[in-house]
C-alpha cells in the first residue's frame, strides 16, 4: 500500500527537531513492503510562506501520489490544523484517514467526533497499529486502533516491549538538508550540524503538567547500545552530522543504559567525531555519571528546573528539589558540561516577585542557557483533569478557540498586562544579552563567523 504521513503546521521554530515517531512508523512500513512519503506542513510553511500555499501543495501531493492511507500526527496546540486538513482532504480523497499522537491518545473518541472525516484514531505507540491497517487486518480487532464503535475497554495502548524489534528509524523521509543544517538552536547555544535520536521510551516520573509519555505509557524501555550506536554511525556517515540531540524524556534514568552507550561511543571512536546533548533530571546527576558522559562526548544537559519555589515543584509532582537543581548545575560546571535550564511560568498564585526571583536565581547559579515557557494544560494530564474545565470536550476545535485556550493563564495571580510589561521591560533584554554572551563563550571563532555570515546572507550555504 501507499501511505502518506502528514505533520501539523505550527509556528516556525529555529529548533530543528525532527518528528522522530514518524521515522519509526515509516521504517516499519517500508520493511514490510509498503511505500511511504511524508508531507511536512511546518517545513512547507517555512518554505512557501502561508497556509493557503501549503494546502494547495498538499493537495497536489495527494493527487499525484494517490495514497491508500493518510496518517496525521497530532499535538493539542495545533489540533485545529489537523481538523482543517481532514475536512479539506475529504473533499477530494476517498481513502482511509487516520490520526495518532499525543492529542488523539488523550481524547480518542472525542477526536473522531470532532473530526468526522477521520476513519480511525491510533492510541499509544502507532507502529504496529498502522502496519496492521496497511496489511488489511480488521480495524475492529487491531490493538490501538479506535473506531466510532469501539468501547472504552478496547482503547488499549500497545507497547513494544523490545524496542530493538523495530528497524532503525527512516530519516530519508525528512528533508535532512534542512533538519541537519548547522544552527545554534538544536543543541542550544552551540553551533553544530545536528541530528536527533531516541534511545528509550517513557519516563519514570508523573509530573502533573506533562503529556510527553502519553503515547509510551508508564515505565521506561530502552534500545540496546548496539542499536543506538548503529543508528549514530549511520547518521554520521549519511548526513555528516557534527552533533546529536537525544530526545529521551530522561536519558539518565538507567545508569547501565548510559554507561553502555558511552562505552560503545568510545570503542567506535565516535566520541571524537560528534558532540551531543541530552535531557536529564537533577535526581540522577552525580560525579560518576558526569565523568562518563564527558568522556563520551556529551557537552550539554538540559534540566527541567521549572520553578525555584519548592511549593510549585510539589504542586506539580515534580520529582526534584531546588537544592538538587543547584547541586546539578554546580557538578556540571565541574565536568565542563554546559547546561540549559527550563523554567515555567504560570504556577498557582505566582506573582511578579516570583518572576524577579527567578532572574536573580539565574544570575546566581549561571546555567549556560535558559528558557521560560508558560505552563500549558494539555488533555490527558492530571493538570487537565483538575483545571482544564473540559475545554476540548465542550468546544469546537477552531484556530481561534485553541489559541485562546493556550493563551490563558489559569493559575497565577499575574494579569496579562502585568506579564506583558514585565516580559518586555525585564526579561527580554536580559535573556537576549545573556544568550549572546554564552554564544560567544561556547563557540570557536570559526563558528561565530559562520553564524554572522548566515545572518547577513540567510540563503547562503556554509
Amino acid at each position: 500500500m501507499k501511505i502518506l504521513l502528514i505533520t501539523p503546521l505550527y509556528s516556525y521554530t529555529k529548533t530543528r527537531w525532527t518528528p522522530l515517531g514518524i521515522s519509526y512508523i515509516a521504517s516499519l512500513l517500508k520493511t514490510n513492503g509498503h511505500q511511504v512519503r511524508l508531507f511536512d506542513r511546518m517545513l512547507k510553511s517555512y518554505q512557501l510562506g502561508n497556509k493557503e500555499l501549503v494546502d494547495q501543495e498538499m493537495k497536489k501531493e495527494i493527487l499525484s501520489y494517490q495514497p491508500d492511507i493518510i496518517g496525521f500526527s497530532t499535538i493539542s496546540e495545533v489540533i485545529y490544523d489537523t481538523a482543517e486538513c481532514v475536512s479539506f482532504i475529504r473533499g477530494f480523497f476517498e481513502g482511509t484517514i487516520v490520526a495518532g499522537g499525543h492529542h488523539c491518545t488523550a481524547l480518542p473518541q472525542i477526536s473522531l467526533n470532532k473530526m468526522p472525516g477521520l476513519d480511525y484514531v491510533v492510541v499509544g505507540e502507532a507502529e504496529y497499529s498502522i502496519l496492521s491497517l496497511a496489511k488489511g487486518d480488521s480495524p475492529h480487532h487491531t490493538e490501538g486502533l479506535v473506531t466510532r464503535k469501539s468501547e472504552k475497554p478496547n482503547w488499549t495502548h500497545p507497547r513494544i516491549e523490545n524496542l530493538d524489534d523495530l528497524p532503525l528509524p527512516d530519516y530519508s523521509i525528512f528533508d535532512m538538508d534542512y533538519y541537519t543544517e548547522a544552527n545554534k538552536d538544536t543543541v542550544r547555544g552551540i553551533y553544530l550540524r545536528t541530528a536527533c535520536i531516541l534511545t528509550s521510551r517513557g519516563c519514570p516520573f508523573n509530573c502533573r503538567f506533562c503529556s510527553e509519555s502519553l503515547n509510551f505509557g508508564k515505565g521506561v524501555r530502552f534500545h540496546s547500545a548496539d542499536y543506538v550506536v548503529e543508528n549514530i554511525e549511520r547518521l554520521v556517515m549519511d548526513y555528516k552530522v557534527e552533533g546529536l540531540y537525544f530526545h529521551d524524556n530522561n536519558f539518565l534514568y538507567s545508569k547501565n543504559h548510559v554507561e553502555n552507550i558511552c562505552r560503545k561511543l568510545i570503542q567506535k571512536n565516535l566520541h571524537r567525531q560528534i558532540k551531543w546533548a541530552i535531557q536529564g533530571s537533577s535526581v540522577f546527576i552525580n560525579e560518576d555519571i558526569l565523568k562518563t558522559l564527558s568522556e563520551a562526548g556529551c557537552i550539554k544537559i538540559e534540566l527541567g528546573i521549572e520553578s525555584i519555589n519548592e511549593s510549585s515543584l510539589v504542586s506539580m509532582n515534580k520529582n526534584s528539589t531546588i537544592s538538587l537543581n543547584e547541586k546539578a548545575l554546580s557538578l556540571c560546571k565541574k565536568y565542563d558540561i554546559s547546561t540549559h535550564a527550563y523554567f515555567m511560568t504560570g504556577f498557582e498564585d505566582e506573582t511578579i516577585t516570583d518572576l524577579e526571583n527567578t532572574l536573580t536565581w539565574i544570575k546566581k547559579y549561571r546555567p549556560d542557557t535558559f528558557s521560560l515557557h508558560p505552563l500549558k494544560i494539555y488533555p490527558g494530564t492530571a493538570l487537565y483533569a483538575d483545571e482544564g474545565g473540559g475545554f476540548f470536550e465542550n468546544n469546537d476545535w477552531t484556530e481561534e478557540n485553541i489559541k485562546s485556550y493556550f493563551r490563558q493563564d489559569k493559575l497565577s495571580s499575574i494579569s496579562p498586562e502585568e506579564r506583558h510589561k514585565w516580559y518586555y521591560k525585564k526579561y527580554k533584554n536580559f535573556s537576549t544579552r545573556y544568550q549572546r554572551i554564552n554564544l560567544i563563550k561556547s563557540n570557536p571563532l570559526k563558528s561565530i563567523l559562520r553564524m554572522a555570515y548566515k545572518k547577513l546572507f540567510p540563503r547562503a550555504k556554509n
